[in-house]
Formats: C-alpha cells, sequence, structure tokens
C-alpha cells in the first residue's frame, strides 16, 4: 500500500531532457518526473510516489484530501501527546 499527498505544483522544468515539476506540501518540497502524465501546469495539484507523479487532482478534490490528511494528522497528534502551540 501506499499513501500519497497532494502537493501542489509551484514549477516545472526540464533537465536531461526529462520534465519535472517541483511541488509543495506545507512548505516541504519535492522533485517528481512528469512522464507519467500530460498537461500538468504551475498550480496544479499532483500525487507524487517514488519520485513520479502519478496523478494530477482537480484543487475541489485536492483540498478534501488535503482536509482528510490534517484531521488525521490532528488525531495521531492527540493520540501521541502532542500540544499545539
Amino acid at each position: 500500500m501506499c499513501l500519497a499527498i497532494p502537493s501542489k505544483v509551484v514549477d516545472i522544468f526540464e533537465e536531461d531532457g526529462q520534465k519535472y515539476a517541483i511541488a509543495e506540501y506545507k512548505g516541504v518540497r519535492q522533485k517528481a518526473k512528469l512522464a507519467l502524465l500530460e498537461g500538468v501546469n504551475v498550480g496544479d495539484y499532483v500525487l507524487i510516489h517514488t519520485g513520479y507523479a502519478l496523478e494530477k487532482m482537480n484543487e475541489e478534490d485536492a483540498k478534501l484530501s488535503l482536509d482528510a490528511w490534517e484531521e488525521l494528522f490532528e488525531v495521531l497528534d492527540e493520540m501521541n501527546g502532542v500540544k499545539k502551540q
């Protein structure tokens, strides 16, 4: 099983003949190959696994998914005794 959190594409570039995206989630940026997708633009949301963008998501679905992840993280923090500042 793999889990992927939607990340927002903040840059697209080519390197060594390959097309890449830089995608960001909560300030963490990662590089992902775009070899498996077409039509990805800056501002789009993608799911990334093992360095590849696997799926493009519309903004509404991405935000619903991100909200669900945030709820999960909050519950896990509560279970682990993490206090919010």
